[in-house]
């Protein structure tokens, strides 16, 4: 669980490449829409979104896509699960460990308990 929250804290970055194609996909913007606005067609389009982009051509995809480039840079980062599958899942695993805690804290007052008699005894037969 610890490994599965850093994880969601500190994701790992995608290619920029990769986060103009998601951003662009998630926006429902077709290849051949935004092609056109660049001035580009679709196959030299789709060549730049799969290669290296320089700050030029990102300032003017960012354009095309009525955003900036560091929300471009950016997009990548991953929202925190909401779904309730997810959160029952955590749920889930949050209750296992209250209850191993639980059981671990029983054990040792038991444990404390034990000790405090023996010493009493260690001290009423040595007094």
């Amino acid at each position: 669980m610890y490994f599965y929250l850093c994880n969601r804290i500190h994701p790992t970055s995608m290619p920029l490449n990769d986060n103009i194609h998601q951003y662009r996909k998630d926006h429902d913007i077709s290849q051949e829409t935004i092609s056109d606005t660049l001035g580009m067609t679709q196959p030299n389009y789709c060549r730049v979104e799969k290669g290296h982009i320089d700050e030029k051509t990102l300032l003017r995809i960012a354009k095309a896509l009525n955003t900036t480039p560091d929300v471009l840079r950016y997009y990548h980062l991953p929202p925190v699960p909401t779904d309730a599958a997810q959160s029952r899942v955590l749920l889930g695993q949050k209750d296992e460990m209250i209850a191993l805690l639980k059981e671990q804290l029983n054990h040792l007052r038991e444990e404390n308990t034990r000790l405090h008699a023996r010493l009493a005894d260690c001290l009423q037969g040595g007094a």
